[in-house]
């Protein structure tokens, strides 16, 4: 590992001082000085590999994606509140998503927006085929299975949007796979 690379960046530093901070029930020197320091440690021990960054935020298709978010969340919590007040059992499936991107930074992000709604959970994440399992809640017929993977690709989409390259978006606005001829099943 190159000795740059154990350099801890500003704004790092600065969410784990201020959630630091955020743990005691007030603020002092004291406090924010062992947040700097325990977040400097932080890097220092357990140093993150580098995130290769190409593209750039693209402030409307963030828009859309953080509204897009919030729709998705409330629409999904009615329908797993209306699946526990119906008290049947729940039917559910576990569905393999191949992303169109191999960006370790949009997998991430994906995986992360796909998780936080209600009613699906990433189980596990292949990094080298750009693959997501994705738990699908009450979800068996082939038109629920072809909605939730066509989800999980909406939500791809708006991440390279939001945070991709020319090319990335190029390349989704023809249908075609982002950086890898990976070939959906």
């Amino acid at each position: 590992m190159s000795p740059g690379r154990r350099r801890p960046s500003l704004a790092a530093v600065v969410v784990l001082t201020v959630t630091w901070v955020l743990l005691w029930e007030r603020i002092s020197l004291f406090i924010v000085l062992t947040g700097v320091l325990l977040a400097l440690l932080v890097f220092l021990v357990f140093p993150l590999p580098a995130i290769e960054r190409t593209g750039r935020v693209h402030p409307v298709a963030l828009a859309r994606l953080v509204g897009r978010l919030g729709v998705d969340l409330v629409v999904s919590s009615v329908r797993v509140v209306r699946l526990a007040l119906t008290r049947r059992e729940p039917r559910s499936a576990i569905i393999r998503v191949r992303l169109r991107s191999r960006s370790d930074l949009v997998l991430t992000m994906t995986s992360e927006l796909v998780s936080l709604v209600p009613g699906s959970i990433v189980l596990e994440v292949r990094r080298a085929e750009s693959t997501l399992y994705i738990h699908a809640l009450d979800a068996v017929e082939p038109d629920e299975l072809r909605r939730a993977e066509q989800d999980v690709l909406d939500s791809e989409a708006r991440v390279l949007r939001a945070f991709g390259t020319a090319e990335d978006i190029a390349a989704l606005d023809a249908d075609t796979r982002v950086d890898a001829p990976v070939r959906r099943r």
